[in-house]
């Protein structure tokens, strides 16, 4: 059924509009005299895709920076599992009309699984069965291969989404079953075979997997993406029912019930992992203190002005972190640790012990490769062998912005390497070109771009005291990252242009009041 929606008038050139047909939200995009419809939310949190910002016919989500095609509605850069509907759309005497199927949907999946055929009897093996697995089995399916995608899954269960677990599964706004980003049918349908037998050796020269109970898989290509494991707290006491490290989806279970009961909560470690948990637990009913070796953390990634006013942040939200200081012990009594000692002596008591103190690539997998401190080196393709493909945590590839080689332990990162493995496992040679972000929940959504492993100089545009603002990340005259909070955050702008220029000059961007929108070239 057609419907009128709006007037042509009323739609921007450039911009995006959402309208609604009962209950459907549909986003319009202009292109000229023509008008593009799709689903008007994102495929990973539902997000109102019309605060996006527009590139071309492209459109990059708001939250979280997915980019999804406005043609097709094609899922472009993940995160998310799914494409955008597409409605057709005309103009008739300056009104804006959709065609909308009864049965419509805001959005469709990735590959339709009826298409795929068994053509070959090529083996195409991913190691690890996180985000980044998954893409690059989806990817696989999307191009048409034909032969065997054999998916290790470690942990015996479907991909899912590991950033809830910090996040909205503690809080119990998230599920067991909801994690899941494909239920088992959905890998069923695709064809993808599924071992949960651990992987202990990937041998490049051979390209032989050798498993835990000694069978072994002779590949013709794999993806290696094991990630990483949880870094162990190394001390008398550690082995206590109270004391856990949160990496997985069995240690969020393990944790989930302790936390709820815990009244005195005590965090080792002050990165990403602890201070998310830190800010998701801390409440009028439940006190959390963090134990940081930094004197002042996050300075590293983002700087001191931009660390100190987040460290404010989290202590007036009532997390009592402490900062310059280490563990001595931990105090035991019938299994359980009842509280921490400090080294200058002073103790903390705890109903709850979290380790968070880093992550351990499990790089020592992969046989026969050349190593990159913790990591794999992987060339532009993210070849690390013949046939051996790496990303994710264990992956040392090279920046689109600099040359230099980096490892980013993100999970979107993950998923773009899988998407590019799979191409490039199926012949494609083009350089892996994506632009990395991640986004870390502590009291409000921090959105990070780009990737500076150092830098000269950090301008703020905004207010840090308002908790509204981006810092801009300088290096040799060029803006490698950004950070953005709250209504001051210019990612999306300074994302979409990184796609054209992944390194753009501080001079053009400080020329235009740091609005990285400005210099977005028309359509």
């Amino acid at each position: 059924m057609r419907h009128d929606v709006l007037a042509l008038a009323d739609l921007p050139a450039d911009g995006l509009a959402e309208v609604s047909v009962g209950e459907l939200k549909i986003l319009l995009a202009r292109d000229g005299d023509r008008v593009l419809a799709t689903g008007a939310t994102c495929t990973h949190k539902g997000a109102p895709l019309k605060n996006g910002r527009r590139v071309g016919n492209r459109v990059i989500c708001p939250w979280h920076h997915a980019i999804f095609d406005l043609e097709t509605g094609d899922h472009r850069e993940p995160p998310g599992k799914g494409c955008l509907s597409r409605f057709s759309a005309a103009v008739e005497n300056g009104r804006v009309l959709v065609e909308v199927p009864e049965d419509a949907r805001a959005h469709r999946p990735e590959v339709d699984a009826p298409s795929r055929e068994s053509r070959s009897e090529r083996v195409f093996a991913i190691v690890g069965g996180g985000a980044a697995g998954l893409a690059c089995a989806e990817e696989l399916a999307r191009r048409g291969f034909g032969g065997r995608i054999v998916l290790f899954l470690p942990e015996r269960e479907p991909p899912y989404d590991r950033t809830d677990l910090s996040k909205a599964y503690l809080q119990g706004k998230k599920t067991d079953d909801a994690l899941a980003l494909q239920p088992p049918e959905a890998l069923e349908a695709l064809g993808f075979e599924r071992v949960e037998t651990a992987v202990e050796r990937i041998d490049a020269a051979a390209r032989r997997i050798h498993l835990a109970n000694g069978e072994t898989l002779d590949y013709d290509r794999c993806f290696a993406a094991p990630g990483s494991g949880a870094v162990p707290l190394d001390m008398a006491g550690a082995d206590a029912e109270n004391v856990v490290s949160l990496r997985s989806h069995d240690d969020a279970r393990r944790l989930k019930p302790l936390a709820d009961k815990a009244r005195k909560v005590v965090v080792i470690g002050s990165g990403f992992i602890g201070m998310e948990v830190a800010a998701s637990l801390v409440s009028p009913e439940r006190s959390v203190t963090v134990v940081s070796r930094a004197e002042l953390p996050f300075a590293k990634q983002f700087g001191d002005d931009v660390a100190r006013q987040l460290l404010a942040t989290h202590r007036a939200k009532g997390v009592d972190v402490r900062t310059s200081t280490d563990l001595a012990a931990l105090e035991t009594e019938a299994g359980r640790v009842v509280a921490v000692r400090f080294e200058d002596g002073s103790r903390c008591e705890a109903d709850l012990v979290i380790a968070a103190l880093g992550a351990a690539p499990r790089a020592d997998l992969l046989a026969g490769v050349e190593r990159a401190g913790k990591g794999v080196k992987v060339d532009a393709t993210l070849k690390a062998a013949e046939g051996l493909y790496a990303g994710g945590d264990i992956a040392a590839f090279p920046l689109a912005a600099t040359g230099e080689s980096a490892r980013i332990e993100h999970w979107r990162v993950a998923e773009q390497h899988g998407r590019h493995a799979a191409g490039a496992m199926l012949g494609d040679e083009a350089p892996f070109a994506g632009i990395p972000f991640f986004w870390t929940a502590q009291h409000g959504r921090l959105s990070y771009v780009g990737h500076a492993e150092t830098f000269d100089a950090v301008h703020v545009e905004g207010s840090l005291a308002d908790n509204s603002y981006t810092a801009f990340y300088v290096k040799d005259g060029r803006v490698l990252a950004g950070l953005g909070l709250g209504k001051g955050d210019r990612t999306p702008a300074l994302h979409a242009l990184m796609l054209g220029d992944p390194a753009p000059e501080s001079a053009r961007l400080e020329a235009a009041g740091w609005d990285p929108a400005a210099l977005l070239q028309p359509r």
